[in-house]
């Protein structure tokens, strides 16, 4: 029987990790990687947080983002644009192209904005499910 109906990775959109040597969002993609692509996982719905939005969006005109992802070819100070190729990045490690991604951005101390993730998040499984046991 299967246990688990989907698997929620939060990510931190911070560009630099605990040891300044690794950037964390490259640690996190890779973590993502392995999870995503773990066929224990090969059926279950993916739900990505990217955390910390309220971070990147003041950090954003203090530095420079290619510094921290020099494959970034777009405007540095659009934040659609950076959170854009961020989705990329998450995205691109995906094996199977058959599932869908969920994604949302989050800033983790905003209440209302929260409050409306975990309402999609609620929905996407609660649809999820229903559309397994249509199939059963």
């Amino acid at each position: 029987k299967k246990v688990v109906t989907s698997l929620k990775a939060v990510v931190s959109t911070q560009s630099t990790g605990e040891d300044k040597r690794t950037p964390r969002l490259e640690e996190s993609c890779n973590i993502f990687d392995t999870i995503v692509n773990n066929k224990c996982f090969k059926d279950v719905s993916i739900i990505l947080f990217l955390n910390k939005t309220d971070l990147l969006m003041e950090k954003l005109p203090q530095s420079d983002i290619t510094q921290y992802l020099p494959n970034f070819r777009g405007d540095p100070q659009d934040i659609k644009e950076v959170q854009g190729f961020l989705l990329d990045m998450f995205d691109n490690v995906r094996r199977n192209r058959d599932r869908a991604l969920f994604h949302h951005f989050t800033t983790a101390t905003d209440t209302e904005n929260i409050k409306y993730v975990f309402a999609a998040v609620k929905d996407t499984i609660l649809q999820n499910n229903l559309r397994q046991l249509m199939l059963q």
